[in-house]
């Protein structure tokens, strides 16, 4: 257990939203970068809050690395087959376009996931879309619309259970649960869920200094509350985009987001977790201890 400990507190953190905004200067018209695959933030440090090196927690639970299982080509009754079998080997991403990047978003849009119209290319919030479905069904979150990804839509896959993992329910006291499949934050304290409310987490979004456009993923794994603030300061956006902050790694808090409210999951963070209405994240703020856990799966 220490051995498994000792190399997940290694690996690079890949959230950057405490440094940045909530997305609010993006342009209103989609860009047409390359796509991009999951690339490691360096972490600057952020002004107003000190910034611990994070580490795993001392806990008998541990931590556990996501895994995504290789899924054999469904077997598709004739009508499944005419629909999907001719994008079961064509890859989609950003700014695709054609026949399968349609089929695409219209299943995305009839999953109620894809929020705005269909476009004829790919564009940003088909890209957050396609990234909630996939880590709703425990394909690897990379952004691109693979044979993994077809076989899930082809085959009807259904998102995993909503159930809180043992993680959640056995760590005494208060526990922020992040679901990344449903994209919920559960407030569980003592092994009861008390509160459950929806979240935005991080995606396909600009980098705020480079403008790069790349997935900014929220990162798995059992953290600790070390410092809360009600307005930080942001070296790059400045003051009061991450209003009531419980902040447990340098580089992803929990906050309200107004860029959240305004234009829900079109949008992305940068891989903070998002709250949606300030009640709901002042209730979370004001109720969540220093050294509470948070867990994100």
């Amino acid at each position: 257990m220490k051995k498994t400990l000792a190399a997940l507190a290694a690996l690079p953190l890949l959230g950057s939203c405490a440094l940045a905004p909530a997305s609010t200067n993006l342009a209103a018209t989609d860009p047409s970068p390359a796509p991009a695959a999951v690339s490691a933030q360096p972490r600057p440090t952020a002004s107003a809050t000190p910034t611990p090196t994070p580490e795993p927690l001392d806990t008998t639970i541990g931590l556990r690395r996501p895994t995504y299982e290789d899924h054999p080509r469904p077997n598709l009754t004739p009508v499944r087959e005419a629909k999907y079998g001719e994008c079961l080997d064509v890859t989609v991403s950003t700014w695709s376009k054609g026949p399968c990047a349609t089929l695409l978003q219209e299943e995305l849009k009839r999953l109620g996931l894809l929020e705005g119209e269909i476009q004829t290319r790919i564009g940003i919030p088909a890209m957050n879309a396609l990234l909630r479905y996939q880590r709703s069904r425990e394909v690897n979150p990379d952004g691109v619309a693979g044979k993994q990804t077809w076989y899930a839509l082809a085959s009807g896959r259904g998102p995993r259970p909503t159930a809180l993992p043992r993680e959640c329910t056995e760590i005494p006291g208060v526990v922020l649960c992040v679901d990344q499949a449903h994209d919920t934050l559960t407030f569980v304290r003592d092994g009861e869920a008390v509160r459950t409310i929806d979240v935005r987490l991080g995606g396909w979004a600009s980098d705020a200094k480079t403008q790069e456009w790349r997935v900014f993923p929220t990162a798995n794994g059992l953290w600790r509350v070390y410092n809360k603030h009600r307005n930080p300061s942001s070296p790059t956006y400045g003051e009061g985009v991450m209003p009531y902050s419980v902040m447990f790694d340098p580089n992803m808090y929990v906050h309200y987001s107004a860029d959240f409210a305004k234009r829900g999951h079109a949008r992305s963070s940068h891989g903070c977790v998002n709250v949606a209405t300030k009640d709901d994240a002042q209730w979370v703020f004001d109720n969540t201890p220093i050294e509470a856990r948070v867990w994100i799966w």
